[in-house]
């Protein structure tokens, strides 16, 4: 079975699509914040990509945070690295017992999901926000994103 379909099918869906290009657009600002502090990860471009995405894609709560939810998750990418830099930091630390490493890279894992859960959070405040600015000043219709 070939899964060309099932990608075709993703990138008809308008959801996927506006939610790919606001994440995308959110993703090299926020790469750059973790590359410019080496620890730290902003999460205000994915507040305007959640802003972006609600404002484009307004067509009820339930397909606002399908939405949001899917640009929050791709502009959090950069927690992946950030996850990754911790386990090869902790990994390679020579003093601590193993078990004591393991419950740490589990701790790390457990605030890297509580990350991008705090990314999304923060897409669906944005994308709220955006569907209120796109109900009172009106909708600019994109071509290929019909409602």
């Amino acid at each position: 079975m070939s899964r060309t379909p099932i990608h075709r099918s993703l990138l008809e869906d308008d959801a996927w699509r506006v939610a790919l290009i606001a994440g995308v657009a959110a993703l090299p600002f926020t790469t750059a914040s973790y590359v410019q502090t080496g620890s730290e990860i902003d999460f205000g471009p994915v507040f305007y990509a959640g802003l972006l995405a609600g404002y484009l894609y307004g067509s009820g709560a339930t397909d606002r945070s399908r939405v949001a939810t899917r640009v929050g998750i791709i502009g959090a990418l950069p927690v992946l690295w950030q996850f990754g830099d911790m386990v090869v930091y902790i990994v390679t630390e020579p003093v601590s017992p193993p078990w004591f490493r393991a419950f740490i890279v589990a701790i790390a894992a457990g605030f890297s999901l509580l990350s991008v859960g705090f990314a999304v959070v923060i897409a669906m405040i944005g994308a709220w926000v955006g569907d209120w600015l796109g109900e009172t000043v009106g909708r600019i219709r994109v071509p290929g994103i019909g409602h």
